[in-house]
């Protein structure tokens, strides 16, 4: 194991916290705001001189049946909400970023997809520049080598590919998974195929199982690969999180040091194959150019990992899509039938929402900065949002005195900067800066 990794110091340090693709969390999402709200920021955002670009986020859950009835029906509320949301903004504002994600998007047929996206098209326009960014999450028992080349021509540049394993099923002689047949590594015949994103999740594995998977990642040569600690630091445990008053009485467990130790041997093994870990088990190769992004601090977090377009307006369509727009997050209705239902009455489906506080945007910098770039700079904060950053944030470099003193982060006098092992713990230390788990108060102290 890599020496600069001191698995014992992870171990200690460790606690469950959210992902923070989103900031605040879902539990800070009150039903404060409703669909009028929405609406209203949805049409000033036209009135800008420069008009943010669009994002389109698609949710498509696992819950839909068994019944093949389930996602035409769901495709056909879908479209009912894509007329009423693309009424809300001006038609020159096409879609450059989209996701297709949500347990049950890769159970959609080629010919779904295809209808989806010109319902999109016609609605919203979607970009023909090769810079968009279209993507779709999909079991890798729903792909296969034969429909990579259907889903580049539909229009998807960048595959999200949940891999359940890359060996052969026990008590299954023969049978092989969709990436044993994948194109080979540098090929001609890549050129033309979506990016893709390969995830495996951690929990549950051998170091030796994980070693052989491991090897058969790099031989694959994805241009990204995932590695997740499942539900143990993501939204199975945000409930834990509800509230503030003792955010610490949950403890790492025996597991978690497990899959840490699994964590570590992911980027001591894809580091020298030219993987760049960009946290949180996000891997990327070196020309990437979500590296390049993160190199220059322009690297963005969000709901799906990590992307380029930080700074647009994004459109969640679906049951539990979360829309964010200006310094709101509006969330639909959950519940497919709530979520129907509102659509049935000629109504967006949104039912709850947040508006970010002074507060809230000063410590969503700093999460952006550290889980974006890797560090945040004192100066870049103060300057954006008036602040004296050490009086500011004085409780949470207190509390961080105990991870710089193993080694995990580095204080220094105009920055902090996590070192490669404290990288492995992004999200415990970004919790330290969310105001939700902070024992200490903010403190409003403004540059003169």
């Amino acid at each position: 194991m890599n020496r600069s990794i001191d698995l014992a110091l992870l171990v200690k340090h460790d606690r469950p916290a959210p992902d923070y693709g989103l900031f605040p969390t879902l539990v800070r999402l009150p039903e404060k705001r409703s669909a009028d709200d929405y609406r209203l920021v949805a049409l000033a955002s036209n009135e800008d001189p420069i008009p943010k670009p669009l994002t389109v986020y698609v949710h498509v859950p696992s819950w839909l049946g068994h019944d093949s009835r389930g996602p035409v029906r769901y495709l056909g509320y879908l479209k009912r909400e894509i007329a009423l949301q693309s009424a809300l903004f001006d038609g020159d504002r096409r879609i450059e970023r989209l996701v297709l994600s949500g347990n049950g998007a890769g159970r959609l047929g080629d010919g779904q997809l295809a209808g989806l996206l010109a319902e999109l098209d016609v609605h919203f326009g979607l970009k023909r520049s090769r810079d968009r960014d279209f993507a779709l999450r999909i079991d890798s028992r729903g792909l296969s080598p034969q429909r990579l080349p259907l889903l580049a021509a539909l229009g998807f540049n960048r595959l999200l590919v949940d891999l359940q394993d890359l060996e052969t099923p026990a008590g299954v002689p023969g049978e092989r998974q969709p990436a044993d047949e994948w194109p080979a590594p540098a090929g001609p015949e890549r050129s033309h195929l979506p990016v893709t994103e390969l995830a495996l999740r951690l929990s549950g594995r051998t170091a030796v199982g994980f070693s052989a998977l491991l090897e058969r990642l790099v031989s694959l040569r994805p241009e990204r690969i995932t590695l997740y600690r499942d539900g143990l630091c993501g939204a199975a445990v945000w409930p834990a999180f509800s509230c503030p008053s003792a955010p610490w009485q949950r403890i790492a467990t025996p597991e978690r040091g497990a899959v840490l130790a699994l964590l570590a041997q992911g980027v001591e093994r894809l580091a020298p194959a030219g993987y760049v870990h960009l946290g949180m088990g996000r891997f990327a190769l070196a020309s990437d150019a979500l590296v390049a992004a993160q190199r220059h601090g322009q690297l963005q977090r969000c709901l799906e990992g990590y992307n380029l377009r930080g700074e647009a307006d994004c459109i969640g369509l679906g049951a539990g899509a979360i829309s964010h727009l200006d310094d709101g997050y509006y969330q639909n209705a959950r519940e497919l039938p709530d979520y129907c239902a509102r659509l049935d009455a000629g109504q967006l489906a949104i039912c709850r929402g947040y508006e970010l506080t002074a507060d809230d945007r000063v410590r969503q910098a700093v999460i952006q900065h550290l889980m974006g770039g890797g560090n945040v700079r004192y100066a870049t904060v103060e300057k954006a949002h008036r602040i004296v950053f050490r009086n500011y944030f004085a409780p949470e470099l207190l509390a961080l005195q105990a991870m710089a003193s193993d080694d995990l982060v580095e204080l220094r006098r105009d920055g902090i900067e996590p070192t490669q092992s404290g990288g492995l713990l992004m999200e415990r230390l970004v919790m330290l800066f969310d105001g939700a788990f902070s024992e200490g108060r903010p403190r409003y102290l403004q540059m003169i």
